[in-house]
């Protein structure tokens, strides 16, 4: 038989990218069918040329393919499902296999989402070889560990528990070129990802481990045989150790550092927060380490309980502090509210932590997510507040409130976060634009928050960019906007004396906008976003509402302040919206005041 391993699109979502991690797991699944010598093809969605339909269509005939496999998270359920009825309607007999955690953590609501034929529980490398070796013999695998399929109109029928791999060196090395990482690694900069190890031995409540329950670590010999390979193949930069915990001793994180100075790259990895001290963070600097993600959750000790984290407040205020110290940023950091004993109070207290430390260390708020497999899935459907698994997944495991928030209090919290989401983090001390391109290209003298030293760096001037100190290494946030001179007047002139204008974009140029120019506050103007997750909340004091109020308002001006989107905006407006008769965007103009912000005509042919 012919395999095709299908890889979702991660890179199209519309998605903050920074946040995006090079799927490893079918890649692992694919190394091994390939190592076992099985007749594997690969494509990865988010390089080839044309949608899904396209890409399959011309794949499944060309290489005569009999079984479609692929997989992911819960949170990827739509483009999962997307690549299995593609296939199917392509070829109605194909047989379609799925894994991944959305399989994982909770079997069989996934299956009757999806409509895989087959799924696998667990680690797919030992499964997927033995499922293969079944279908190409015509063999019954009804006792291959690590399934669940189809039992006729009955239901699924779930095989034996696949214990998890002990010997993590034992895997091939992920099947790179099969899936276009070259291509990602160029996309980011040069940033590559690796797994160190599998799972984590800690239990938090909002946690899923889908390669199993017991932590297990690749031997660091395993590891940098990896790195040379991806150096030599991929001439990558730095490297993202993207494991849920890279180290639980001090001893391994020391022997990383002292092998991976010869490099000359700088890492990245995931550490505990009462694992660290001030030695061990300035030997992580110094051998390349520019960035730890602590899982900090929460600033309020009550709740860090209620999670299972194993630690409190000293210690992250002790690590942040050291880690600053040592010149190591935090970026990937979180803030998470809304565990089942979140109240206002402790709301309260973890905002506070936010406000004090956020101009030292950038830690990301979200909403708490209730992922499959997790206790707080199973307390959300044990009380009914998930009613219908099913619907659930479909729905895209959207924010549920199993918090003591009242579901007034629980929205001003989704409002404040969104908004807050976008407020300046760790900016630069100062902001210079040295030159800028008629395009809005331009080139940026900063200083370093931590160190003073004079930097430069290459910008837009509509968004905000983060980069690394040159001399210590800590990341600044560089906005070029901060060093326009915003004149009212200016800015207005070129506006069309309509009674409503629409501003279509709730992210960070909005945010920015309505915090220079007092008259977008004002109800003349409406906030106006696609993402039906944002309807309703209240952002800067606005009212994020759907696209269909244009109409009804009889809107005739429209201001583009999702400039990353400008161009299919611009489509949907033209397309949709008949009544809207001028489209503009934020521009700049040079005048004796300096870099003035304006707003222009939208011209497609120039963007």
């Amino acid at each position: 038989m012919n395999y095709l391993l299908v890889m979702p699109k991660k890179l199209s979502t519309g998605a903050n990218t920074t946040s995006i991690i090079f799927p490893l797991g079918i890649a692992y699944v694919s190394a091994a069918l390939k190592q076992a010598g099985y007749s594997v093809f690969t494509t990865n969605l988010d390089f080839p040329e044309g949608d899904t339909f396209t890409v399959l269509e011309q794949l499944l005939p060309d290489k005569q393919i009999d079984v479609v496999c692929t997989g992911g998270l819960s949170l990827d359920c739509h483009k999962i499902k997307e690549v299995i009825d593609t296939a199917r309607k392509i070829n109605p007999k194909v047989i379609t296999v799925v894994g991944g955690g959305i399989i994982s953590s909770d079997p069989e609501p996934a299956m009757r989402v999806l409509g895989a034929d087959i799924g696998v529980i667990g680690e797919g490398e030992r499964t997927i070889c033995e499922l293969a070796h079944a279908l190409d013999s015509g063999q019954d695998f009804s006792n291959v560990p690590g399934l669940i399929f189809r039992d006729g109109d009955n239901g699924f029928i779930k095989t034996e528990r696949r214990k998890e791999i002990a010997d993590l060196d034992s895997i091939p090395f992920p099947d790179f070129d099969g899936f276009n990482y070259g291509q990602w690694v160029d996309f980011f900069g040069g940033a590559a990802a690796l797994l160190s190890d599998r799972s984590c031995p800690f239990r938090c409540t909002f946690c899923f481990h889908p390669t199993g329950e017991k932590y297990r670590q690749r031997s660091l010999d395993n590891i940098f045989e990896e790195i040379d390979y991806q150096v030599r193949r991929y001439n990558v930069k730095s490297i993202g150790l993207t494991s849920e915990l890279f180290a639980t001793t001090r001893q391994r994180v020391l022997e990383f550092c002292e092998r991976i100075k010869r490099y000359g790259m700088s890492w990245s990895c995931c550490l505990r927060v009462p694992d660290v001290d001030a030695d061990l963070l300035r030997t992580m600097s110094e051998s390349g380490c520019n960035l730890i993600c602590y899982g900090l959750e929460s600033a309020d000790n009550s709740i860090l309980k209620s999670m299972r984290k194993g630690i409190n407040v000293e210690q992250i205020k002790r690590a942040l502090d050291l880690s600053y110290e040592a010149s190591i940023s935090t970026e990937a950091s979180n803030f998470i509210f809304g565990d089942i004993n979140e109240t206002a109070q402790t709301v309260a207290n973890t905002m506070d932590f936010w406000w004090q430390y956020n101009q030292k260390t950038h830690i990301n708020l979200s909403l708490i997510q209730t992922y499959p497999g997790t206790y707080l899935y199973e307390y959300a459907c044990k009380n009914g507040i998930i009613a219908d698994k099913e619907k659930f997944l479909r729905d895209g495991c959207p924010i549920i409130n199993v918090s003591k928030l009242s579901s007034t209090e629980f929205h001003e919290l989704t409002s404040k976060i969104a908004e807050l989401r976008m407020h300046p983090h760790v900016p630069a001390k100062s902001i210079q634009i040295e030159d800028i391109q008629e395009d809005g290209n331009c080139r940026i003298e900063y200083i370093c928050r931590k160190c003073e030293t004079k930097n430069f760096i290459d910008a837009r001037f509509w968004f905000t960019e983060t980069c690394h100190c040159s001399s210590c290494g800590i990341k600044n946030e560089v906005d070029p906007f901060k060093a326009a001179s915003c004149l009212p007047d200016s800015f207005f002139a070129n506006l069309p004396e309509d009674s409503k204008v629409a501003l279509w974009g709730a992210g960070g140029i909005y945010y920015k906008l309505i915090h220079h120019y007092s008259d977008l506050a004002s109800q003349r103007f409406l906030l106006i976003d696609a993402n039906s997750e944002l309807h309703g909340l209240d952002i800067c004091k606005k009212t994020v509402l759907p696209p269909e109020v244009l109409e009804q308002n009889g809107v005739k001006s429209a201001i583009i302040t999702a400039m990353s989107r400008k161009e299919e905006i611009h489509r949907t407006l033209r397309s949709r919206y008949p009544s809207i008769e001028n489209v503009l965007v934020p521009s700049f103009e040079l005048t004796d005041y300096g870099i003035v912000p304006v707003l222009k005509p939208f011209r497609p042919d120039r963007g």
